[in-house]
């Protein structure tokens, strides 16, 4: 009976984790959107047509480029404020210049909805992709221009393809689980909780744990960004300090000479704790 309480306590916590959670307040990142692009062979400009006429500072154009606009900029807002699109997206005045070697980014308020659009200076010819969505936070778009002709009269259509590393963030979460694990393993080791009768619990409690943990955070940067992640971080590390104890607890009777159960877990805790902190700002890519 103890066992199935356990088990239906470690997983109701790992659904309740593995919910992705998302930051309102008006402070820090905000979503973006980043175009890659693949085949360039000369100056090339980029922007995003949205669906809507205005999204925080951004709005349709006016008949002169702002003052904020530099005079070699100028040329390129003029041709995207003079492009029309078939399907009613607009021209929403921001843009930049993009290369193989350095991708353009809209890192404030980008859309939901849009196209990329790009122009050429040297022929005065567009490229377009097909409607796309902001599938991430920070979503990640590839476009191969390498079969565009510049010189081209009408907009050529390319496509565009997600890019998010993901295979990255697989990684990252294995890395935290591990070294986290390990930590937390080295500390039981003086509370002598490294018995058989005492490690099939701590394995299993802490894969679920651990693993719900690094899947919330995971999911809580890419939907609402490194911000909201941070700022949940020490909140779901209570969280499972919380269940572990219960568990240990239930689970170990404090023996003499050796650490309460409960004590075992607090520390164990903060230990992970204090090495994610320390990782997230040693190895950024980890997070």
């Amino acid at each position: 009976m103890l066992k199935k309480r356990l088990l239906s306590l470690l997983v109701c916590f790992a659904l309740a984790l593995a919910v992705p959670f998302a930051a309102f307040a008006d402070m820090g990142p905000k979503p973006a959107v980043e175009v890659q692009t693949a085949g360039l062979s000369g100056e090339c400009w980029v922007t995003l047509l949205a669906e809507q006429t205005s999204i925080g500072p951004w709005n349709l154009p006016g008949s002169e480029p702002p003052d904020w606009f530099a005079a070699e900029e100028h040329p390129a807002w003029e041709a995207f404020a003079a492009f029309e699109d078939g399907d009613g997206y607009h021209f929403l005045q921001w843009q930049a210049q993009v290369r193989d070697d350095a991708p353009a980014t809209w890192s404030y308020m980008a859309p939901k909805h849009f196209k990329i659009l790009f122009w050429f200076p040297e022929s005065g010819g567009y490229a377009v992709t097909e409607t796309l969505d902001r599938y991430a936070y920070s979503a990640v778009y590839r476009v191969d221009l390498s079969g565009v002709d510049p010189a081209a009269g009408e907009a050529q259509a390319v496509t565009a393809q997600k890019n998010y590393d993901y295979a990255g963030e697989a990684l990252g979460l294995a890395v935290r689980f591990v070294l986290t694990l390990a930590v937390e393993l080295l500390i039981a080791l003086p509370f002598g909780y490294l018995k058989r009768s005492h490690l099939r619990v701590l394995l299993i409690t802490n894969l679920a744990t651990q693993l719900a943990l690094n899947l919330a955070l995971n999911l809580t940067c890419y939907f609402s960004g490194a911000l909201a992640m941070w700022l949940l971080y020490p909140l779901l590390e209570l969280a499972v300090f919380i269940v572990e104890a219960v568990v240990f607890r239930l689970a170990f009777k404090p023996q003499a000479g050796k650490g309460h159960p409960v004590l075992y877990a607090f520390m164990a805790n903060a230990a992970s704790y204090a090495l994610g902190l320390w990782l997230g700002n040693l190895v950024p890519a980890l997070f």
